[in-house]
């Protein structure tokens, strides 16, 4: 019996120096039956003559050269043109494991309705070597969690063909990143599958890791700041989403509590609201003094 289709679609900018090895990485996946759907979001280096000897010489690699969108709308472009019972996101400079592909469907095979896979990621440097440090944490999957955390990296996602179409039909204006609006649905609407195990090995270029700091205090700082880089944008998110998603009362107020935070008495009953959630019990504490501060929003 023939396998499954999948999908995996891949958004690139200025991506030559990586690119290469990531294709390859597709290419060698142990589940047989892909397309790789690649857009260009308006490169300017060589990344365009590479995608196109590619196209040129594997039949199952589709190429589309368009005009610069940014990256959330570039994929959310690339999932309006998906059409497998699988689809998967993928970043232009990671490696992936011969095995992330079938790994992901046989959770998803398992589940019924509109799902989402994600899972942890092996840390590499920009030249493919491991990370001293590791992030193998457990993590719990939530409407309650998306609402102010992803834990989607979306280079790790995949999702079923009901969980893609309805994204499809309710695509947002405001979405801080692909990955979490992904999540914020599929939470909101089916099921979030979290795979413990590691299936990609994720490039950590030269980008500073949130908590580096020395210290207790630093790390709290560190996290803080970090925080506080959605500001904005994560109630932008939160409203784009309320528009476009009804229906479940329950998560439906869970949202316009987050919005009522931006005033007073909003931001003191978001103190002990204890449905909302993020993963680390620090980064918890820090969220809700933002909140109460009015730096969250």
């Amino acid at each position: 019996m023939e396998e499954t289709k999948v999908q995996i679609l891949m958004s690139t900018y200025n991506g030559e120096r990586f690119l290469r090895e990531q294709i390859e990485s597709l290419l060698h996946q142990t589940w047989k039956n892909l397309e790789i759907l690649i857009r260009d979001d308006g490169s300017n280096d060589r990344t365009p003559d590479i995608l196109q000897e590619y196209g040129a010489k594997y039949n199952q690699v589709k190429i589309f050269l368009e005009e610069n969108q940014g990256v959330s709308r570039s994929f959310f472009t690339l999932l309006e043109k998906s059409d497998a019972d699988y689809v998967a996101f993928c970043d232009q400079d990671d490696i992936w494991l011969n095995e992330k592909t079938e790994a992901a469907i046989r959770k998803l095979e398992r589940e019924e309705g509109p799902a989402l896979y994600c899972s942890n990621k092996i840390l590499v440097d920009s030249h493919g070597n491991l990370m001293r440090k590791q992030d193998r944490k457990t993590r719990i999957p939530g409407f309650g969690n998306a609402v102010v955390e992803c834990i989607c990296t979306g280079c790790t996602a995949v999702m079923n063909r009901e969980m893609a179409e309805i994204i499809k039909r309710k695509l947002p204006r405001h979405a801080i990143l692909h990955d979490w609006w992904c999540y914020l649905a599929a939470s909101y609407m089916g099921k979030v599958v979290f795979d413990e195990r590691a299936y990609i090995k994720y490039r950590q270029h030269e980008r500073n890791v949130v908590g580096a700091r020395a210290g207790f205090w630093g790390e709290v700082r560190a996290k803080a700041a970090y925080l506080r880089k959605s500001r904005g944008k994560l109630e932008a998110q939160l409203a784009d989403f309320a528009t476009l998603y009804r229906g479940d009362s329950k998560k439906d107020a869970l949202v316009q509590e987050i919005l009522a935070a931006k005033r007073f008495p909003g931001r003191i009953k978001i103190l002990w609201n204890r449905r909302i959630y993020r993963q680390s019990r620090l980064d918890g504490i820090i969220m809700r003094m933002l909140f109460l501060s009015g730096r969250m929003l």
